[in-house]
């Protein structure tokens, strides 16, 4: 039985050390928990900003060209379109002044 007791009484002491570790860790001090500030933003050299200002010009003028050539392609079947529309209205109103004057 003093065996068990002596145990059980190691268990209890490791734990509460675990306790106090844990503890320790969320009040940010402690063992082997070092107090470090928040990670300060770096900031750019204007060498580091003017190439990637650069990448970036580089980057949408790729995409412009990209988008050209479909939305041209959009834009002249509108075009054919609308001059059919256009074309049989005025074929439309020519036939309905012809049927007046009869």
């Amino acid at each position: 039985m003093e065996l068990a007791v002596e145990a059980l009484q190691q268990q209890k002491a490791q734990v509460e050390a675990d306790i106090q570790t844990i503890q320790a860790e969320l009040k940010g001090t402690g063992f082997g928990v070092s107090e470090s500030k928040e990670p300060q933003a770096r900031r750019r050299s204007p060498a580091e900003r003017k190439a990637q200002a650069e990448r970036m010009r580089e980057y949408w003028a790729a995409k412009r060209a990209q988008a050209k050539p479909r939305a041209a392609a959009a834009k002249k079947a509108l075009s054919l379109k609308m001059k059919e529309i256009w074309k049989k209205r005025k074929a439309a109103a020519a036939a309905k002044k012809a049927k007046s004057k009869s």
